[in-house]
């Protein structure tokens, strides 16, 4: 792999795919396209779940008319995901209720070369293994912990407790993951299978018991489950403080990607 804007093309496809999934699972007209931007709507309010994707500069009436008129008038919250080298427009954007935050780290890696063996410390106690359907709630409860809002949480509940109502082959492209810690959920994260690459998504520690390894011993345990994968590459979005842990493990940084956040 070449990494440079390919790369980050596949980040930012991988990312575009795992938002509409997760929208198709709970809302027939889940997504919607124009040239340069990608809108997914679960149906639900959350602004973590409904996504919209940009690839291009475009004037911040389009992006008004296309994502924000129609999640303001759904009364939901939702994040634009801004991939274009051109940055858009803060201020104006600020104006029509889109907040900036801390943009993101677009990270890729070839999974036949990661480093993984011997590099993370044992916890002892701490248990880590894929969710089944039954442990969705506890999963479900953990994201929701490191999310923020009461709103946010109860949505993002709703969510989980939605899909352990769906067969397991309909949502078989996303994989769950839990770390136990003498048998306290403690930490979460998730593997999602797109065409063409392998995505990693909402690796959370609950704010208690972080600085233990746990975070650290949970994202090599999805690297050596990624590594069992079909595919080539392995993407993920970073905060850019926390990218030395997948850069020591075999990531590359592949540009960065803006992120706004409306609230109604």
């Amino acid at each position: 792999m070449k990494y440079s804007l390919s790369a980050k093309n596949l980040v930012c496809r991988n990312l575009e795919a795992h938002a509409s999934y997760c929208a198709a699972l709970l809302n027939p007209n889940h997504t919607k396209e124009i040239t340069g931007i990608v809108r997914s709507d679960t149906g639900l309010l959350s602004g973590r779940l409904n996504q919209a994707v940009s690839n291009t500069v475009m004037q911040p009436r389009i992006l008004q008319r296309f994502a924000l008129d129609y999640f303001a008038e759904r009364h939901s919250a939702f994040t634009l995901w801004h991939s274009a080298s051109k940055p858009l427009d803060d201020e104006a954007l600020a104006q029509l209720g889109l907040q900036r935050k801390q943009s993101q780290v677009a990270m890729a890696a070839e999974i036949e070369r990661l480093a993984v063996q011997g590099a993370a410390q044992k916890v002892d106690g701490l248990v880590l293994s894929p969710v089944k359907k039954e442990a969705l709630p506890e999963y479900a409860e953990v994201q929701a912990a490191g999310c923020g809002s009461a709103l946010e949480a109860a949505e993002l509940k709703k969510f989980y407790t939605a899909l352990a109502e769906i067969p397991e082959q309909r949502r078989a492209r996303l994989r769950f993951f839990l770390a136990r810690l003498q048998d306290t959920p403690v930490a979460a994260g998730c593997l999602f299978a797109s065409a063409d690459a392998l995505g990693l998504y909402d690796l959370v520690t609950l704010q208690d018991y972080r600085g233990q390894g746990i975070g650290r011993a949970l994202f090599h345990y999805l690297l050596v489950q990624a590594q069992s994968s079909h595919h080539r590459s392995l993407v993920a979005l970073v905060p850019a403080e926390r990218q030395q842990l997948p850069l020591d493990c075999g990531f590359f940084a592949v540009g960065e990607v803006a992120r706004y956040v409306y609230t109604p």
